[in-house]
């Protein structure tokens, strides 16, 4: 025997594999279950014994000789060998993962996986365990984990939730979610259940699959398909139908899922995976939807493929993602800036091509994994049990490569309009940037008017940010206002006229106004962005140059909404007249700094708030700013000409408009002598 580390538990020694307190009984289980969740009783997994109660209910079972082709999704004798190897290896991160779930699991106690406590829906918490015990049984062959998963989806049934979420009734996602436990706990633990047991799960889900025929919704009645609610609720029947062997008793429906999906992939997302709802509800609806797209491959179905293969989610991630104690996202559509840790991440591995997958190994370390700011018990996507797929999917072999001397710093989607700026990934420091052209809207889901937005964040702070779903429509946009407005409607499209990418991260890119700024009742506007990491002037240098035509006067606002949709992130904003141009400096964490100065018009008013404003009133008119970012104490600068014949030079750096190329261009004042 060796000794292993359980991750939160007193260290001990046994068989990693193998319940330390279980293997050499049969204990039967005992599913906490109070009538009113007491948060105080949301047990942390410090110090905690792993002996359960027992339940004379379930005591003396023998263990089943079940031995069909489950499991038949996701799990190959091939993979439980790799997967129970790398478990063995100290330090492993399957090591690390394994411990964090038996942990959970362990306890045996379903509310340490209820993140709302305060609520009254029980049943994601008992359908996310199940799942966990699941796997646990699988991976260890202890039939105690796989009782585990019986009483809970049994509980499911039996004594509801007050909110009722069942795989067969009520609300759609509902369903889904715990669907979903159904499916994966019926097809990895059925083995260790009697046939009684069985037959009583495999009933629920056949009766949800024949509720999903006469379930309907708005969201999932649209031609275009675009709406999350596809992909969590049309994945999730997917999942089910193929977890108890249905696809050819229902050979109709199946074809019909996989067509719903094939539109939803083809039609939500563009090249690179953003969605017109946000980066958080492609975590979101990746839980389920992913899932569908690797359980139709397990029996050989490969009809997703295509459609999936031509998005590169994974590099979206790796373009997005913070290395910040909170796992910051560069904000989009309705998210919030967060995409959770609840799966999506460590699904995203079985997506990589194999060439690619060891750059993206070096993010998920530092993003998620071992070398992250996560204590190993909140690793490796713990919510909603994301575990599972840490343990499937995190590589068994080979070992991370550093991308950035080699992989492309920008991402531009130009089937939807997102581009994204990179200028590293080593820690939290590190610079990504955003715009949103938002050329593409689709019906029937979540949208915001985000022509021009642009997205920040650097040195743990959220400079940038966007309104999230809490309402803030135009306080909560990174964009230009017409008359105080951002928006008129969220179908409201932009469109996009240069993009000119550089694979070290820099980039210039044009965005036009399009329908959302005509119904603002402008002629026309473009935004030119400049992004330059190449050092001259300071650690980033940004610049924006608004080109507004109207037939009437309006007020014009350049906003920054710092901080994200909840709160200003700790930014802080001075302001101050510099070389006798208007000044700004944003100061966030890590003693970093956002300095810009007004280069046109002449004549505006700054409001150092949040959201951070520049106004200035007229019909047409130039709204030009230059910013540098960096840490320390903030530069002066020094400036001649007027307008857009201004000239600002920064330390070493010299940044200007040429009219005959019409860019804005950053130089070094001095050329090769000054490096």
């Amino acid at each position: 025997m060796t000794s292993y580390p359980a991750i939160g538990l007193l260290n001990r020694t046994c068989d990693p594999l193998h319940s330390c307190d279980f293997q050499n009984s049969i204990d039967p289980i005992s599913i906490v279950n109070p009538v009113t969740p007491n948060p105080s009783l949301r047990l942390p997994v410090q110090n905690i014994s792993l002996k359960a109660p027992l339940s004379p209910v379930l005591e003396n079972i023998p263990v089943s000789t079940f031995h069909t082709n489950h499991p038949r999704l996701f799990l190959t004798a091939s993979n439980l060998s790799q997967i129970r190897t790398a478990i063995q290896v100290n330090g492993s991160p399957q090591q690390a993962a394994f411990y964090a779930m038996k942990a959970r699991v362990d306890q045996n106690n379903w509310r340490i996986y209820d993140d709302q406590p305060a609520d009254t829906n029980w049943n994601y918490a008992r359908s996310y365990m199940a799942r966990e015990a699941a796997l646990m049984y699988q991976i260890t062959n202890n039939p105690w984990y796989a009782r585990v998963a019986y009483a809970l989806l049994h509980a499911i049934d039996t004594d509801p939730d007050p909110d009722g979420r069942l795989p067969d009734r009520g609300y759609g996602l509902s369903r889904a979610t715990v669907g979903m436990g159904f499916a994966l706990a019926y097809d990895w633990a059925a083995s260790g259940w009697t046939p009684p047991q069985r037959e009583e799960i495999r009933g629920r889900i056949l009766a949800s699959l024949d509720a999903w025929t006469t379930y309907h919704h708005a969201n999932l009645s649209s031609t275009d398909f675009a709406s999350n609610w596809v992909a969590v609720c049309r994945g999730a029947e997917l999942v089910m139908l193929l977890a108890i062997g249905e696809e050819g008793n229902r050979a109709s429906r199946y074809h019909q899922l996989k067509s719903w999906l094939n539109t939803h992939l083809t039609n939500a997302y563009g090249s690179s995976g953003w969605t017109q709802e946000g980066l958080g509800y492609d975590s979101y609806a990746g839980q389920f939807l992913l899932p569908a797209v690797y359980a139709a491959q397990s029996i050989g179905d490969t009809d997703l493929d295509a459609a999936f293969n031509r998005r590169s989610f994974w590099r979206l991630a790796m373009m997005s993602g913070s290395f910040t104690p909170r796992r910051m996202f560069l904000m989009s559509g309705v998210d919030g800036g967060s995409i959770g840790d609840q799966g999506w991440m460590s699904l995203l591995f079985n997506s990589v091509p194999i060439s690619q997958r060891p750059y993206f190994q070096y993010f998920y370390d530092r993003q998620m994994g071992l070398q992250s700011a996560l204590p190993p018990a909140r690793s490796f996507d713990p919510d909603h049990a994301g575990t599972v797929w840490a343990l499937l999917y995190y590589p068994t072999r080979g070992s991370a490569i550093d991308p950035n001397p080699v992989f492309n710093h920008t991402l531009g989607d130009t089937q939807k309009g997102a581009f994204f700026f990179r200028d590293r990934w080593q820690d939290e420091n590190d610079v990504l940037v955003s715009i949103m052209a938002d050329i593409r809207h689709h019906d029937k889901a979540w949208d915001q008017a985000e022509a021009l937005q642009l997205g920040l964040i650097a040195y743990n702070t959220r400079f940038m940010g966007g309104p999230g779903k809490n309402g803030t429509r135009n306080a909560g946009m990174s964009a230009l206002l017409v008359d105080g407005n951002a928006q008129v409607e969220g179908a409201d499209v932009g469109a996009l006229d240069v993009t000119d990418l550089n694979p070290s991260g820099s980039g210039y890119v044009i965005v036009d106004g399009g329908q959302k700024y005509a119904r603002l009742g402008l002629r026309r506007i473009q935004r030119h962005f400049l992004v330059d990491f190449s050092g001259n002037g300071g650690a980033a240098v940004f610049s924006t140059l608004d080109r507004i035509q109207a037939d009437t006067s309006h007020t014009y606002t350049w906003q920054l909404n710092l901080g994200d949709n909840l709160g200003n992130g700790g930014v802080s904003v001075t302001t101050s007249i510099d070389a006798g141009l208007p000044s700004f400096t944003l100061f966030g964490k890590n003693g970093s700094y956002l300095k810009g100065w007004v280069l046109a018009p002449s004549q505006g008013t700054i409001v150092p708030a949040d959201p951070f404003q520049i106004t200035t009133t007229g019909r047409n008119a130039n709204l030009w700013i230059a910013m540098v970012l960096g840490t320390g104490a903030p530069p002066t600068a020094l400036v001649s000409g007027k307008g857009l014949n201004r000239v600002l030079q920064v330390g070493k750096a010299r940044i200007y408009y040429n009219a005959a190329s019409d860019r804005i261009v950053n130089e070094l004042l001095c050329g090769s002598a000054c490096r």
